[in-house]
């Protein structure tokens, strides 16, 4: 019953003071509204990255010329480039051999090259390329492509090489007119006509790179009609590798079997390092939390220093409110008040005021991180940890900062504080 009569005198006191209140705990607001909107979306950005890996698939191997790499200092020398280049390429006979290990369920080749400038055009309207894919119907399925109409490849597509595309949602969006139905019509790559036979789930975008710009055509299609970007000899533009595991292996078991034969098959010498790279979803993540890491980091750094500053303003105040409630305290002393009782209201009120700033921070915070969602391609997810979190910081911050003035007022002579003008 004390504790609910501290809790209500604490309340009234700051209900008396609303501008003083409001201002106090001003640096709480910003520094909790700074934690649930950087908290929001960056949850929702890592749910949105998590998504799209899931269609890479964490059972899947790229087996290609180069490592997977992003970031400062990642970059490839043009020495490392031109070495990388000279490698061999992947075949079908490698494709072949790999099927046969016991860790692999299926395995294909593919190529995938990046516009380069390249155009697409339909009836007049055109539109920059951002990827084009020769995929077989083994590819289609181990990336998780789903096709939202049409069909996919068949053998006979690649065995006679024929010009058919499956086309992503960007392309069908900025190429055709509203309701106009894509299956079916011939569109143009550079001056080679293609025509669509299947439409792709949208994917979405990732690291900058929009999945759905693509237009996958037959393996075999390609290489007869479509030239590399970048030249001949560009490893980013190489045939690669796609196996799947067997439920039965783990990730690395895969890939030692690979490793091992892919070494004897391209004569790698006992202490000569790989001329190929085994890539997995695995190593996305690892980029990804690579490149987050540096905004926690500046989060975390934004919002303590917010919190801090609200802190210390919320003990400058309590300071002041001692010095200003000097004759209350001495009178509430002098018919039976203990020591006790006083540090435990202002301490209450401490606790009320970064309580009061903190669920005003979450308030603000839940709706700022909508609006940007709404506003931008960002999206936003507030999870109930980072609420119970701000929340419960904020009343931390303002226990931690309201000991001082607390203890300061519980010490106060009750005469001296009678006396006091």
């Amino acid at each position: 019953m004390r504790i609910l009569m501290h809790i209500r005198t604490a309340l009234l006191a700051l209900k008396l003071q609303r501008m003083r209140t409001f201002l106090t705990t001003l640096g709480i607001i910003i520094g909790v509204l700074t934690v649930i909107t950087m908290m929001s979306i960056v949850q929702g950005i890592n749910k949105y990255v998590y998504k799209v890996l899931g269609t890479i698939g964490s059972n899947v191997i790229y087996v290609q010329k180069f490592q997977w790499r992003v970031g400062p200092g990642e970059r490839m020398s043009r020495r490392e480039y031109l070495e990388i280049a000279r490698r061999k390429d992947f075949t079908a006979e490698d494709v072949k051999t790999i099927s046969k290990l016991p860790a692999v369920e299926r395995v294909t080749l593919a190529q995938s090259i990046w516009g380069g400038g390249r155009k697409i055009t339909f009836r007049g309207e055109e539109m920059n390329l951002g990827e084009v894919e020769g995929a077989t119907p083994e590819y289609i399925e181990i990336s998780n492509y789903e096709i939202e109409r049409g069909r996919t490849f068949i053998e006979t597509d690649l065995a006679f090489r024929r010009q058919v595309c499956i086309i992503g949602n960007y392309v069908v969006e900025n190429l055709f007119k509203k309701g106009e139905d894509p299956l079916g019509k011939d569109i143009y790559i550079g001056t080679h006509k293609f025509t669509v036979v299947g439409l792709l789930s949208e994917r979405g975008t990732f690291m900058g790179n929009n999945l759905d710009n693509k237009v996958v055509v037959p393996l075999t299609t390609l290489g007869k009609f479509i030239r590399m970007a970048r030249g001949r000899h560009s490893p980013f533009q190489a045939p690669f590798i796609v196996a799947q595991k067997r439920e039965s292996y783990s990730i690395e078991e895969t890939k030692e079997q690979m490793e091992e034969l892919l070494r004897q098959r391209r004569g790698c010498k006992f202490n000569e390092e790989n001329d190929f790279a085994l890539n997995t979803q695995q190593m996305i993540i690892d980029i990804y939390k690579k490149i987050t890491s540096g905004i926690y980091m500046a989060m975390i750094g934004i919002a303590s220093l917010a919190l801090v500053v609200g802190g210390i303003g919320i003990m400058n105040i309590m300071l002041v409110s001692v010095v200003e409630r000097t004759r209350e305290i001495g009178l509430r002393m002098a018919i039976g008040a203990k020591r006790r009782d006083i540090l435990v209201q202002f301490l209450i009120e401490a606790i009320a005021l970064t309580g009061v700033g903190g669920v005003v921070g979450v308030l603000l915070g839940f709706g700022f991180s909508k609006l940007i969602a709404a506003v931008t391609p960002l999206p936003a997810s507030t999870p109930l940890w980072s609420v119970a979190l701000g929340i419960g910081f904020s009343m931390i911050v303002g226990l931690f900062f309201g000991i001082y003035p607390a203890s300061k007022a519980s010490k106060l002579d009750p005469i001296e504080a009678l006396r006091y003008e």
